[in-house]
């Protein structure tokens, strides 16, 4: 590690316990084309406002339905939006008594797993709090708050010296270490909490300082990548987890996504994967990395995927380049989300026209 990003590290753990968000993160300030809205709505999101998850069986869940609500914000399409929330709400919150959404809903099944993805509710809460917003609709802002506040009483803990997100409220516990999942910090989501909760700021902003500590910790093998998931010890070490993947790949490549769009981008944090792109010399990017050995998937990287990797090379300055296709008329709805998501956080961060 350079010594610059030892002074960096450093001064990330002398600094997290209140960290706000950046001057100038973005947020939502992008605005989506309507044309690239439209092909996302009609090819993944049915007329009750289920979004269909195409690469994995056509099950919804709460991460694609608080994505795609998101999107209709950015398009301004508040009748979408607002079929997306109440699909949500009467499919995904109701029935459990916590405040929380219920993951995962199967076609003929309905909820077959019960537990809740944090992430989903962050992003749910967050589009809630847009709508609020956006459209002034003040039922939302209630339901938003309530969303975040359950998040705050049940999924946010102290562990190691930071203070963690738990990824789901139950499952994540291993004897004196908790198992947590970097990509879950989505920053602009984490600020607009903190400005929206006033009794929860304090919580929200050591939320996000613990996050860029446990980002600059949780660097495994030759280029330093996140992992998808990572446990943390009593003692704050960071290490990969019994029972989970211990790769870099489809969940960690949201890690540079949510740190440019909350308005972070020291380079410290992005040049890992400007040197994983180098090794590859413009060739295939593969989707997924073994850690800490490195092994890498044949699989390719999607369009999504790439996209990320583009922007993450560009904050990074590290010269690599990353050529982006169109997206595929079989582009999957995971790969969709990413491009659609990529597009925002460079318009918002003045990347891209």
């Amino acid at each position: 590690m350079h010594r610059r990003d030892l002074l960096t590290l450093s001064a990330a753990l002398a600094a997290f316990a209140v960290l706000p968000a950046p001057a100038g993160a973005a947020g939502m300030a992008a605005s989506l084309p309507a044309a690239d809205w439209r092909r996302f709505a009609d090819r993944f999101i049915g007329s009750e406002g289920r979004v269909s998850d195409s690469g994995n069986g056509g099950i919804s869940h709460s991460e694609g339905q608080g994505y795609a609500m998101l999107l209709a914000l950015a398009a301004d399409d508040r009748a979408a939006f607002d079929r997306l929330w109440a699909w949500t709400e009467a499919n995904l919150l109701r029935g459990r008594d916590d405040g929380l959404l219920a993951w995962k809903w199967e076609p003929g099944k309905g909820v077959t797993d019960r537990n809740n993805a944090t992430d989903g509710d962050i992003l749910t809460g967050w589009a809630l709090l847009r709508s609020a917003e956006q459209w002034g609709n003040e039922g939302h802002r209630r339901a938003a708050l309530s969303m975040l506040q359950a998040v705050r009483r049940h999924l946010v803990v102290e562990h190691g010296g930071m203070t963690l997100l738990l990824p789901g409220a139950t499952g994540f516990r291993q004897d004196n270490g908790v198992v947590v999942n970097p990509s879950y910090w989505i920053f602009p989501a984490l600020a607009a909490f903190a400005a929206a909760d006033a009794d929860g700021k304090p919580v929200w902003e050591k939320v996000s300082g613990s996050g860029l500590v446990l980002i600059a910790k949780a660097r495994f093998g030759q280029w330093q990548l996140p992992p998808d998931w990572v446990r943390i010890e009593a003692d704050g070490t960071a290490v990969l987890p019994e029972r989970f993947k211990q790769q870099f790949g489809y969940d960690a490549i949201r890690v540079p996504l949510y740190m440019a769009w909350g308005g972070y981008r020291d380079p410290y944090y992005f040049r890992p994967y400007g040197a994983f792109l180098a090794r590859f010399n413009g060739g295939p990017i593969p989707a997924t990395v073994s850690l800490p050995g490195g092994t890498t998937a044949q699989v390719p990287a999607s369009v999504g995927m790439l996209a990320v990797y583009r922007m993450a090379a560009r904050i990074a300055a590290t010269g690599a380049a990353v050529t982006v296709p169109p997206p595929g008329a079989d582009e999957d709805y995971y790969s969709s989300v990413l491009a659609l998501l990529t597009q925002l956080a460079e318009r918002s961060l003045g990347l891209t026209q």
